[in-house]
């Protein structure tokens, strides 16, 4: 089964904010008011819930899109 649109539009934003990429103040607000990411000075980082919420998405898509050190943690 695939991704409602809501998941889809959720899981992109939650992409573009890992892959550093500009989007819409919108959805940003909405993932800052959701408690997916926080600001850090000028960057934006995920949260506890929206690295949670990234690998329940993907997993549902059938996707393997982790950081760098989320593979490290699952290597030890």
């Amino acid at each position: 089964m695939g991704l409602s649109k809501t998941q889809t539009k959720r899981l992109g934003s939650i992409l573009t904010i890992m892959f550093g990429e500009d989007m819409p103040s919108e959805l940003l607000t909405n993932l800052i008011t959701e408690g997916y990411i926080k600001v850090n000075g000028e960057n934006y980082d995920l949260t506890e819930k929206g690295l949670d919420e990234k690998n329940r998405l993907c997993t549902l898509a059938g996707l393997n899109i982790k950081y760098s050190s989320e593979k490290k943690e699952i290597s030890k």
